[in-house]
């Protein structure tokens, strides 16, 4: 008999403070809806156990079908969200997506999630360096975190470079293809037009 695959949540990052866009780029209509519903979407489709969403206190996100958590303090960046979620969660993994990545596709997301194993995460890797807010991220990676949060070494590159070496956290190579679905959106000029096809990341 086949074992069904653990469960795992899935989680937006959405608590950023859009400095560069100007306006909240969680609330940004994006094809008839808001980014952050379109992600939500994406992330639905994977079929979490549990869906959460990283915000910023003060905002009504609206997002009944989600939990909702903030960082314990303001300025942390997405390594302060991804505490938050993994400090909230109680599957074994969680799949990361930063509101701003609006080509991401579920198609990506489960090809990772297939590459997880029992306390190990998956991070995609381009020829441009580590890809950490669309990636799986396991809960027992959760005391690194908040090491490094307490160190004030907040750039998730570090955090990624000492999950590889503790083994909690493993390399997904990215096909060139699929590099598109990792376009961010720092301004009104970085939106894409249309969404790059899908490739599945090399073994």
């Amino acid at each position: 008999m086949k074992t069904a695959p653990p469960p795992f949540a899935a989680a937006v990052l959405a608590g950023g403070r859009s400095s560069r866009f100007g306006t909240d780029k969680a609330l940004l209509p994006w094809e008839g809806r808001r980014l952050l519903d379109r992600q939500l979407a994406v992330l639905r489709a994977l079929h979490p156990a549990e869906l959460v969403l990283s915000g910023q206190a003060g905002v009504d996100y609206a997002a009944p079908a989600a939990t909702v958590v903030f960082d314990a303090e303001p300025g942390l960046g997405p390594l302060g969200g991804l505490a938050a979620v993994l400090a909230a969660v109680t599957a074994p993994h969680v799949v990361l997506l930063a509101v701003d990545l609006p080509a991401m596709t579920p198609e990506f997301l489960q090809h990772l999630l297939a590459r997880r194993a029992p306390g190990v995460g998956i991070v995609p890797r381009t020829a441009a360096g580590w890809e950490p807010l669309a990636a799986v991220y396991p809960r027992a990676i959760l005391p690194l975190v908040r090491s490094h949060l307490a160190q004030g070494t907040l750039a998730m590159h570090r955090l990624i470079e000492a999950g590889v070496t503790a083994g909690l956290l493993t390399e997904a190579g990215v096909p060139r293809e699929s590099r598109g679905l990792f376009a961010n959106v720092n301004t009104p000029r970085d939106l894409p037009a249309r969404a790059p096809v899908h490739r599945p990341p090399r073994p």
